[in-house]
């Protein structure tokens, strides 16, 4: 079974994530706060995270970037998501992500992404 790291800071958009995720059979670990998401990652081993880029007190892309320089972490599957940014400006940084989620999202359209992604 494909495990899926949520990283959000707005606890119904988690649980919404993590509804319709497990419904189509993932493994999924919420965490509010990305403070201990390398922690997190060695401790559940994620197939794929996706990563608000809007967080409470830190900068998703910075996170990401962290996620990318690491070697331990560069190869995991990362969707970032934002309801601010859109995937052009996403796509522009110097790391991009292996797919963009808009919010407000559309589940199936998620649900779409994630699986073509995890199928691999």
């Amino acid at each position: 079974m494909k495990r899926i790291l949520i990283v959000d800071d707005d606890p119904d958009i988690l649980e919404v994530f993590q509804l319709a995720l497990e419904g189509e059979h993932y493994t999924v670990y919420p965490l509010l706060s990305p403070r201990f998401i390398f922690k997190t990652i060695r401790e559940f081993n994620p197939d794929l995270i996706i990563l608000d880029v809007m967080l409470n007190g830190m900068d998703g892309r910075a996170v990401f970037k962290q996620l990318r320089s690491n070697p331990d972490t560069e190869q995991i599957l990362v969707i970032m998501a934002s309801a601010r940014y859109d995937e052009t400006y996403i796509n522009a940084q110097k790391y991009h992500p292996d797919d963009y989620l808009e919010k407000p999202f559309n589940i199936a359209l998620m649900l779409q992404k994630v699986n073509r992604l995890t199928l691999n």
